[in-house]
């Protein structure tokens, strides 16, 4: 099993990503896509995407991008984000989050990430954007 099957598999299992409905869509060539759902965990009271869920998950997608990049000895960890919601996704819909690696360098990483709200009939509406920086820790 490779390092990116064993950081995948741990990623997906932990409770937090198992009650969004988490998915690793797929990942390589420093890019990275996830989906979830906007379900009774994820949604506000109002029936719409909670902003700290959608932060969250942008990191994971950064997270992902770049992981696959990395030697078995480093581990990329958040040191910084910033995110602009753009609109909501509602309840029922559910949320696919593109992400890059603009650069890996030896110490940080620099990655951007799009999320996409997705209606029954497979429409994508843009929902927000972002960008994480990434401190690469040897382990």
């Amino acid at each position: 099993m490779s390092r990116l099957d064993v950081v995948r598999d741990e990623v997906l299992s932990l409770p937090f990503h198992q009650t969004c409905e988490l998915e690793l869509l797929s990942v390589g060539d420093k890019h990275s896509e996830i989906r979830f759902a906007v379900n009774d965990f994820t949604a506000n009271p109002m029936g719409a995407l909670h902003g700290g869920i959608l932060y969250a998950l942008m990191d994971v997608a950064c997270f992902f991008a770049a992981v696959a990049e990395l030697p078995d000895n480093q581990q990329p960890v958040t040191v910084e984000t910033h995110n602009s919601v753009l609109r909501a996704a509602k309840k029922g819909e559910s949320v696919i989050i593109r992400a890059r690696a603009d650069r890996i360098g030896r110490t940080l990483a620099a990655m951007r990430a799009e999320a996409y709200a997705v209606d029954e009939d497979s429409k994508e509406r843009l929902i927000a954007t972002g960008s994480v920086t990434k401190s690469i820790l040897q382990l």
